[in-house]
């Protein structure tokens, strides 16, 4: 037996016995999420807000995301924002999302948790086919920008890679990000 498949029934009886921010799980464990601190969070919304007004119809940038839930990789992520269309939601029952209802993925960076977001989270995106994932990192004021999934002898990657700093405008997936909109880090960040 898989290790999703053992331990999936752990990660949603923590998410819904204490009510954690948010519950990950990867060929590594179940990873229980902190709460985010406010420059986290301003920066989903600002990039939501930016998105949101480039979108076509039918299609929504979502944060506070439902968990992406893919059995055939064995991989369940909670990412900051998605976007996917709205039809996504409508199915019954818990809000999971399969991987193909997703057309960008972003996420922002954790100061105590980086590794989570630039090493495993850029093996499972792309596993799960994922095509755009956009990596926002206050702690050095940059973006990184990940696209066209593919697998090599290392297993999933993205084959492009596209880094900026805060201040640059952006393409991703098809859209223009504003990342001057985006606030470092500072002191108990």
């Amino acid at each position: 037996m898989r290790a999703y498949d053992r331990l999936r029934p752990t990660a949603i009886a923590i998410m819904e016995r204490l009510d954690a921010y948010g519950v990950e799980l990867d060929d590594q464990g179940v990873h229980v999420m902190m709460s985010p601190v406010n420059r986290h969070e301003l920066a989903i919304a600002h990039l939501r807000w930016q998105l949101e007004r480039q979108l076509s119809p039918g299609l929504m940038a979502h944060a506070g995301t439902p968990e992406i839930d893919d059995p055939a990789t064995g991989r369940l992520r909670r990412p900051d924002l998605v976007v996917i269309p709205l039809a996504a939601l409508e199915r019954p029952g818990r809000a999971y999302l399969r991987p193909d209802d997703v057309e960008l993925v972003a996420e922002v960076v954790s100061a105590p948790n980086p590794e989570n977001d630039y090493e495993r989270k850029t093996v499972d995106y792309p596993a799960m086919g994922i095509p755009t994932y956009v990596i926002i990192d206050p702690r050095k004021s940059t973006v990184t920008v990940l696209s066209d999934p593919g697998s090599g002898p290392e297993g999933a990657r993205y084959r492009t890679r596209h880094d900026y700093m805060f201040g640059d405008q952006i393409a991703a997936g098809g859209y223009t990000i504003d990342s001057d909109a985006f606030l470092p880090y500072e002191g108990d960040d």
